[in-house]
């Protein structure tokens, strides 16, 4: 399984800091600590594996699939939305491609290659140090084939990418040319219908273009990826400020994330009591498509409302999770894997292991930011962290 993985409406009433959209991205992140240690004991391929294959946990991975990743493109959108508010577009391409670039080029180089290392050493591809196995990094052969890849970076790479893109369409949306367009969508995105039908795009991306480009998240033949993500990521642009819409998935949020869940239910339970349907069946990649892309937009549409009536505050958890949850997310894959291939061989119950591994990464994550890159500023940088 791989990854999947931000229409200004300016209409805002948020001049105070809307807390539930800090939450969000931090439960966000760490929902992706969980999901990457459950990695490690389903049969879907990745990087290191336990000695004993758990399918059972196959299933709740599923339905956080289908929406852990499209959640955080959303709600960087929403942040770009804040973020465009007070800046020209130079300066916002300078800012994110200080926090983003940066520290991209920096995890591709010190914090992913000890997963490749790892991943060589389990699967006998290598024997030996790893400084023996660094200087493979610099033949700059792409992973699989070599030793040189982003890894669960390709977030950050695609979202710089998005956000360049993307900067000629923001920056238009504020423009008064823009206003009449603005002001048409506003009136047909102003009710529940109308933010569902927002799922007709990525429903038709599924028809077109999933099928020839599988999910490969290399940028440069990733076009179902990509273009998903990219509407994703635009959607959370164009609802960020516009607070009826914030309004509307808060009212809704129940019936919402009701039925996001229930489309992942009934499709596993069919599955699994009839039998999957083949795609060259007449009919099945629409009926995929529509249950998909419904899912995963009700889904998102549910959790924001549901974070906005209920996490709509501030307390020091947030204040320091805030700041802490980008370098989590750049380290902690690294952590994941590099515990994972030394408790591989343990005889120890499954969930058990599964504790140590989410208890591991959360710890070694938390002691490195707190002790090796909040104190400083220079590898705040390298993090993508304000100095402070």
């Amino acid at each position: 399984m791989e990854p999947i993985t931000t229409v200004s409406f300016p209409e805002t009433r948020t001049a105070k800091r809307q807390y539930y959209i800090d939450w969000i991205r931090v439960l966000a992140f760490c929902i992706l600590i969980f999901f990457h240690s459950g990695m490690f004991f389903v049969s879907w391929g990745w990087h290191v594996k336990n000695n004993v294959i758990n399918h059972t946990m196959e299933y709740p991975m599923e339905w956080l699939h289908l929406w852990r990743l499209p959640l955080l493109f959303f709600i960087s959108g929403v942040g770009v939305s804040f973020a465009m508010k007070s800046r020209t577009g130079w300066q916002f391409i300078g800012e994110r491609t200080k926090r983003l670039l940066l520290p991209l080029v920096f995890g591709m180089f010190i914090i992913v290659p000890p997963q490749i290392y790892f991943e060589r050493l389990q699967s006998g591809q290598f024997s030996g140090s790893y400084v023996d196995f660094y200087p493979n990094v610099f033949n700059f052969i792409p992973y699989p084939k070599g030793d040189f890849s982003w890894h669960h970076l390709w977030f950050v790479a695609y979202l710089w990418v998005f956000s360049l893109i993307g900067t000629p369409l923001f920056l238009w949306l504020k423009s008064d040319n823009a206003q009449k367009v603005i002001k048409t969508a506003r009136n047909l995105f102003s009710n529940i219908w109308g933010v569902l039908l927002l799922s007709v795009i990525p429903m038709i991306l599924y028809w077109t273009l999933r099928e020839k480009w599988p999910v490969s998240n290399n940028l440069i033949a990733d076009w179902y990826n990509f273009t998903l993500s990219l509407t994703i990521f635009i959607y959370g642009y164009l609802i960020g400020t516009n607070q009826k819409i914030w309004d509307i998935m808060e009212k809704y949020r129940i019936a919402l994330l009701g039925v996001g869940t229930f489309i992942v239910a009934f499709r596993i339970s069919f599955d699994a009591i009839i039998g999957e349907i083949p795609d060259d069946v007449p009919f099945m990649p629409f009926i995929n498509g529509v249950l998909t892309m419904a899912s995963l937009w009700t889904t998102i549409l549910g959790i924001c409302g549901f974070a906005k009536h209920y996490l709509n505050f501030k307390n020091k958890f947030l204040t320091y999770s805030t700041e802490a949850v980008y370098p989590f997310y750049i380290l902690h894959q690294t952590i994941t894997v590099a515990i994972g291939f030394h408790i591989a061989d343990w005889d120890l119950n499954v969930w058990l292991k599964l504790f140590i591994l989410v208890l591991g990464t959360f710890g070694f994550s938390l002691f490195i930011y707190h002790f090796l890159i909040r104190p400083f500023n220079f590898v705040r940088l390298l993090f993508g962290v304000k100095g402070k």
